[in-house]
């Protein structure tokens, strides 16, 4: 191929400078302490998290598709593979989401960078992650689906 012809190189140095904020979620699956697992597993479908807020806003609680599984044991008769098996399982549907939420996941800031993003999920084996703003309240959520898409836009 001609080298006029070539596509650009994506740069990926660049693209890691850039803050979370451009690429993070900002429809999220937002729930009361009190609301049922039955809810949120009923929500989950659309959503890969939950944040778990107060009235204002301010974080409470994360829940991850991988915490919901670590908390749960499978059935015997089958292995336990995505959210139709969860929903499957036998589990306490009336149990509210404040019992199995992580208390204190780790949290970034909207103007953190996706490299630093990428970096603590390297470094944590975590894949979401709540994004909040100074006051604690909940702005969005930020997944490695979300550095997917970006790489997606950028590589065209």
């Amino acid at each position: 191929m001609p080298e006029d012809k070539e596509k650009p190189k994506l740069n990926v140095f660049k693209l890691s400078k850039m803050p979370i904020k451009l690429a993070m979620e900002r429809n999220f699956l937002r729930l009361s302490p009190e609301d049922k697992i039955e809810k949120l597993i009923k929500e989950l479908e659309h959503e890969t998290c939950a944040v778990v807020t107060d009235d204002k806003g301010k974080l409470l609680g994360f829940i991850s598709i991988d915490e919901i599984i670590n908390f749960m044991l499978p059935p015997s008769d089958y292995i336990l593979v995505g959210l139709d098996a969860i929903k499957e399982a036998h589990f306490d549907w009336d149990r509210p989401v404040k019992e199995i939420m992580n208390t204190r996941p780790i949290i970034l800031s909207p103007n953190d960078s996706l490299g630093y993003a990428l970096e603590m999920m390297l470094e944590t084996g975590v894949r979401q992650f709540p994004i909040v703003d100074k006051n604690k309240i909940v702005v969005g959520t930020f997944s490695a689906q979300n550095v997917i898409r970006l790489l997606r836009i950028f590589a065209r």
